[in-house]
C-alpha cells in the first residue's frame, strides 16, 4: 500500500492518460492510434462535448473550480479546444446556476445565425453540483434551455469505495448520489465513464434539452474527459420536439378555429412557452389576423414587444391584481384563447382571483376556455382534448387556418382602454418614495426615453419587485421574472447572464434590476460578477427592511393606514439597518447611491445616463441604488387584499 501520493499518482487520478484498447477482430490489446486500431480519431471526450455546446447555443460557460471537473474546465482556457466557448468564473454554484437560467430565457437566435442562446454550468462532485440544485430546479418548472455539467469521482474511486469502503470527498458513498438527485430535476442526467459511449450520451442529453427546452446533467467522471472518442458527426444538434399526431393536430385546429369564427369577444392570452418554442413570430402574425386583443401571463410577460402599435395588447392578466379594465376584458369575454400558459398558483390562468375559490361564481368561460399547452389542446373543461399536439405545430397551423379564412366575422373585437402608469407630478418630490412613485418616476424619466431598440433589460424579482412593476412597457424579451419557482434573488444572480446572453444576440439594452433587501441579501455576491465582466447594469434594491410581499401573503392587513396589526417577527430583514449600500456596492467595484425621496431618486435615475467606471479595471461597471421606503408602502395593485377598517 502506499504510504503517499506521488506526483504521478495525482496526474494519474486527476488526468486521462493513455487507455487499452481491446480489438475484438484479433484479440490485440494496443492503445488508442496504434496498428491495433486503424480507425481516426480526432476528438477527444472533451473536444466532442464542446463542440456540440457549441452546435446548441451554448457560449459562455459559467464555471467554478473543482478537481473532479478540472480536466474539463480547463478545455475552456485552450483556444485549440475550447471550440470558441468562453469561461466565465461566477461566486458560487446558485448564483452560477441563476446566471445560466437568465441566459437561458432570451429566445432569440444569436447574431451571427446560430441558435439561441442556453445556459451552461459547470461545477465538481457533491459540494459543487449539489449546491446547484435549487437553482437548476427552477429552471426545469420554468422549461429554461440549461446543461449542467458535473465532474464525479473515477470509475476506480468509486470502485475503491465499494470494495475498500473509502469515501473520496465530496462523496456522499458509493451509490450515484448527484445522478440521482439530478435524475429528478432534469429532463435527463447522463453518466458518462467510456469514451465509446460518450458521443451517444452527450447528443442524447443535448438534443433533450433543446427538445424539452428543459436542464439536463451531464456527469463527466473524473480522467475521462481527455480519452478519445469518435469524431462529431457533420450533422449539428437541432432542436426536435416530440412529433405531433397529424389527425390529432388537424382536429384540434379545426375545433378552436370553429369557436373563433363563432366569438363575439375574443381574448387571446400568450404564455412563456411560446418563447420557450421560439413560435414568436408565427403568434404576432396570428394576432394581426385575429383583430383581437391579447394578454399575457405574468410568466408570459414581454413574449411580444408591448412597445408595438400593430398589435393590440392589453396588459397582463393577473387576476385581482390586475387593472380592473383587464379584470372586465377578461370576464367578459365569450372565447378565450390560451397560447403556451403555464397553469401555477403564482400564473392564474383558469382563475379569475389570485386568492382562488372553487365556489366563486365568476370564472373564465366555460365551454369556450381553451388551453393550447406545448404537447395538449383542451377545448372547454370537458369538451374535447389531445394530448399529443406541439405548441409550435400548432401555432403554425392555426395561423395558416387563419389566415387562409381571413379576419373572423367578430373581428375587430373589442378591447379596453389600457390604464396609463401616473405622472411623477402625482406624488410629492419631497415626500418618501413608495412602490408606486418608484415605478412612476423609472417608467417616465428613464424607460420611455429609449427606442425599441435600445429599450432597457427588466429583470424583476419575485415579490412586490414583480407585482409592482407588472404593467411597465417591456420590449419583446425585456422582462423577466422567475415567478412559478419564485426564488428570492434570483434577479440578481441572473443579472450577469441575461447581459451577456442579449449581446450573443445583438441586442445593445442595459440591464435593469429590481429586487428586495431580503432577496438581495440572498444573491449579494452576484454583483461581484458583474463588476468583473464590466456590465453596466442597474440595480435597484428596494430597502424597506421587511419580507413584505411575505406579510402580504400571510395577513395584508398590516399594511392598514390604522389599527393595523405588527408585522410578523418572521418578516424583517435585519441586514438594512446596518448595512451601508453605498460602500457595499463600491467594495465590489461598483457605483453605490441611495435615495429616500422622490426627487433623489428623480436625480439618481438622471445620473444613470453616464456610466460609472471600475478604478481598478476601467471597465463598465454597475450602479446599485438604494431605494429607501418605508415598511408599510404597498403596491396599489396589491392593496385589494386588505380589510381595513377604514
Amino acid at each position: 500500500m502506499r504510504s503517499q501520493h506521488t506526483v504521478e499518482d495525482l496526474t494519474r487520478e486527476f488526468r486521462s492518460q493513455p487507455i487499452v484498447v481491446h480489438d475484438l477482430r484479433d484479440g490485440a490489446d494496443a492503445t488508442p492510434g496504434s496498428a491495433a486500431t486503424p480507425a481516426t480519431k480526432t476528438d477527444t471526450v472533451a473536444t466532442y462535448l464542446n463542440k456540440r455546446l457549441r452546435e446548441i447555443g451554448v457560449k459562455h460557460v459559467f464555471a467554478i473550480p473543482g478537481d473532479y471537473i478540472a480536466e474539463w474546465v480547463a478545455t475552456l482556457d485552450e483556444p485549440d479546444q475550447n471550440e470558441g466557448l468562453v469561461r466565465v468564473h461566477p461566486n458560487n454554484e446558485m448564483l452560477a446556476t441563476y446566471a445560466a437560467d437568465g441566459y437561458g430565457r432570451i429566445g432569440r437566435p444569436a447574431a451571427d445565425g446560430g441558435p439561441a442562446p442556453v445556459g451552461c454550468v459547470a461545477f465538481t462532485y457533491g459540494v459543487g453540483v449539489i449546491n446547484a440544485a435549487q437553482a437548476v430546479a427552477g429552471a426545469y418548472v420554468e422549461r429554461v434551455p440549461m446543461v449542467v455539467i458535473g465532474g464525479s469521482p473515477s470509475t476506480a474511486q468509486f470502485n475503491s469505495d465499494r470494495d475498500q469502503g473509502v469515501t473520496y470527498h465530496h462523496m456522499i458513498d458509493g451509490s450515484h448520489t448527484d445522478m440521482r438527485i439530478f435524475n429528478e430535476i432534469t429532463a435527463m442526467a447522463v453518466h458518462i465513464d467510456n469514451p465509446a459511449t460518450a458521443p451517444d450520451l452527450i447528443d442524447a442529453a443535448l438534443s433533450t434539452c433543446l427538445a424539452s427546452s428543459r436542464p439536463v446533467y451531464v456527469e463527466i467522471a473524473n480522467t475521462v474527459s481527455g480519452m478519445p472518442c469518435r469524431s462529431v458527426p457533420e450533422a449539428a444538434l437541432t432542436r426536435q420536439p416530440i412529433p405531433t399526431t397529424q389527425k390529432s393536430l388537424d382536429e384540434a385546429v379545426q375545433a378552436v378555429h370553429t369557436h373563433i369564427q363563432t366569438a363575439k369577444r375574443l381574448v387571446v392570452v400568450a404564455g412563456s412557452e411560446v418563447a420557450r418554442v421560439g413560435k414568436q413570430d408565427r403568434l404576432a402574425s396570428l394576432l394581426g389576423t385575429l383583430d383581437a386583443p391579447y394578454a399575457t401571463s405574468p410568466l408570459g410577460k414581454s413574449v411580444l414587444s408591448e412597445l408595438r402599435d400593430d398589435l393590440r395588447y392589453q396588459g397582463v392578466y393577473f387576476g385581482r391584481s390586475s387593472p380592473a379594465s383587464m379584470q372586465e376584458l377578461m370576464s367578459d369575454a365569450d372565447c378565450v384563447v390560451t397560447l403556451g400558459v403555464q397553469d401555477t398558483d403564482f400564473n392564474y390562468l383558469g382563475v379569475v382571483t389570485p386568492d382562488y375559490d372553487p365556489s366563486a361564481a365568476t370564472d373564465l368561460p366555460g365551454p369556450t376556455h381553451i388551453q393550447v399547452r406545448d404537447g395538449a389542446v383542451l377545448v372547454g373543461r370537458k369538451l374535447a382534448y389531445w394530448g399529443d399536439v406541439g405548441l409550435g405545430d400548432f401555432l403554425d397551423a392555426l395561423d395558416t387556418a387563419v389566415a387562409s379564412a381571413g379576419p373572423p366575422p367578430g373581428a375587430p373585437f373589442p378591447a379596453v382602454d389600457a390604464e396609463p402608469i401616473p405622472e411623477p407630478s402625482c406624488y410629492d418630490a419631497d415626500g418618501e418614495i413608495g412602490y408606486d412613485s418608484f415605478k412612476s418616476l423609472l417608467y417616465h424619466d428613464f424607460l420611455a426615453r429609449h427606442d425599441e431598440a435600445t429599450y432597457p433589460q427588466i429583470i424583476a424579482d419575485a415579490g412586490f419587485s414583480f407585482l409592482s412593476n407588472i404593467d411597465l412597457p417591456s420590449a419583446e424579451g425585456g422582462f423577466i421574472s422567475q415567478l412559478a419557482w419564485a426564488a428570492i434573488g434570483y434577479g440578481v444572480g441572473a443579472t450577469s447572464g441575461v447581459t451577456l446572453a442579449n449581446e450573443v444576440v445583438g441586442r445593445h439594452r442595459r440591464t435593469i434590476t429590481i429586487t428586495g433587501d431580503g432577496a438581495f441579501a440572498e444573491a449579494v455576491q452576484a454583483i461581484g460578477t458583474v463588476a468583473q465582466l464590466g456590465q453596466d447594469a442597474v440595480i435597484f434594491v428596494m430597502d424597506n427592511r421587511v419580507f413584505a410581499v411575505e406579510q402580504w401573503l400571510v395577513n395584508a392587513d398590516a399594511f392598514c393606514p390604522t389599527d393595523a396589526p405588527p408585522f410578523e417577527a418572521l418578516t424583517q430583514v435585519p441586514q438594512g439597518a446596518i448595512w451601508d449600500y453605498v460602500k457595499l456596492a463600491e467594495g465590489f467595484g461598483g457605483k453605490g447611491v441611495r435615495v429616500e425621496t422622490n426627487a433623489e431618486l428623480a436625480a439618481a435615475l438622471a445620473d444613470l445616463t453616464s456610466v460609472p467606471t471600475n478604478p481598478t479595471t476601467q471597465a463598465p461597471t454597475f450602479t446599485l441604488v438604494a431605494v429607501r421606503i418605508p415598511a408599510t408602502s404597498l403596491p396599489s395593485n396589491a392593496r385589494w387584499k386588505m380589510h381595513c377598517e377604514s
